[in-house]
């Protein structure tokens, strides 16, 4: 089989691999499509504290089943899956609590294990067992699914902020999951979405959606126009979908007091900006963090997808092949495309 493999920063190739062989408990599956993140971009040009190499990345993977290892019994040949890519113990306090994803022995396909670029995917037998594997139904297209993880991420930072049909909300970046929290955000009922983006084409992009507020900070004062909106009073809830210290900043100064602010991207570092913590102090405003997704958010993921409450095919802006793979990542680092998949 063909497999991007990652050797080290900056030096992946597509390699000729063996195709792996179930032992007990495993399933192998055909990759038939896989997303390519922002956390991917990181592991090629930088590295990342759980990634092992040399190693196949691609973690946003749906594919087929075509092969089952003995005690298999709740997969079979044919089946359409999405891969939820974290594994956890299972044992552990947050595995109990239903938050695996901040499971301390927690692996990762695409990190700990190869992942979906390549042309096979081989999912551990403990992966299989603690239930990674979703069903894809007939009428959604593999590309479709290979977006599930990332909504995934985004239901896990919008069930901490409990988003209602009063809040009016602020979100920065209107790349692939700046439009998926918007999109969760009018799901729960909220009336009033503000998305600031500087880039044209992605404003564009949002508008096909139906978002009436979208802001060119280059182009406005952000404050003055969301002050003059909400009568000085400020948003509910902000959430940065973009690692820039300024939108931070900016969204911590926009709240409401009162109001919640979901710390969804992380922060670029050696970013020099100042970040106004004290208005947490100030306003009463409450922090709340997210890290990935659980296998739980998965399938609710899926599960929206597949009723049609969310559409993402307008978000499929580029399919390319596993020999691309390379110039996807630098589709996604000059933000030319709104989201890059793999299809094979």
């Amino acid at each position: 089989m063909q497999a991007a493999v990652l050797e080290g920063v900056q030096k992946l190739f597509i390699k000729q691999k063996e195709i792996p062989r179930c032992k007990a408990g495993e399933v192998l599956l055909q990759v038939k499509a896989c997303s390519i993140c922002r956390t991917d971009l990181k592991c090629y040009e930088l590295g990342h504290r759980d990634l092992k190499l040399p190693r196949v990345l691609g973690h946003e993977i749906a594919g087929i089943v075509v092969e089952t290892g003995s005690g298999v019994d709740k997969y079979k040949k044919g089946d359409r899956v999405q891969v939820s890519p974290g594994i956890s113990c299972g044992h552990c306090e947050f595995c109990l609590q239903g938050r695996d994803n901040l499971c301390r022995r927690l692996k990762i396909m695409g990190f700990n294990y190869d992942g979906g670029f390549a042309e096979y995917l081989l999912v551990p037998a403990e992966a299989v067992l603690s239930g990674v594997l979703n069903m894809i139904p007939p009428h959604l297209s593999y590309e479709e699914a290979s977006m599930t993880e990332p909504l995934a991420c985004s239901l896990n930072m919008q069930e901490a902020l409990k988003i209602t049909s009063s809040d009016t909300v602020l979100i920065f970046g209107a790349g692939r999951l700046g439009i998926l929290n918007a999109l969760l955000a009018r799901n729960s009922g909220a009336k009033k979405i503000f998305v600031v983006e500087p880039l044209e084409r992605r404003l564009e992009q949002a508008e096909k959606y139906g978002f009436a507020y979208l802001f060119n900070p280059a182009k406005s004062c952000l404050y003055r126009e969301i002050m003059a909106i909400t009568n000085n009073r400020g948003v509910d809830v902000v959430i940065p979908c973009c690692p820039a210290a300024e939108a931070f900043n900016s969204g911590l100064h926009l709240l409401a007091a009162g109001g919640r602010f979901g710390f969804f991207s992380g922060l670029l570092p050696g970013d020099k900006m100042k970040i106004d913590l004290n208005l947490v102090h100030y306003k009463e405003l409450t922090m709340f963090g997210a890290y990935g997704c659980t296998s739980a958010h998965n399938k609710q993921a899926l599960s929206l997808l597949a009723s049609g409450a969310l559409n993402v095919k307008k978000l499929l802006s580029q399919v390319i092949s596993l020999e691309e793979v390379e110039k996807g990542l630098k589709m996604i680092k000059t933000l030319s495309q709104l989201s890059v998949v793999v299809s094979f």
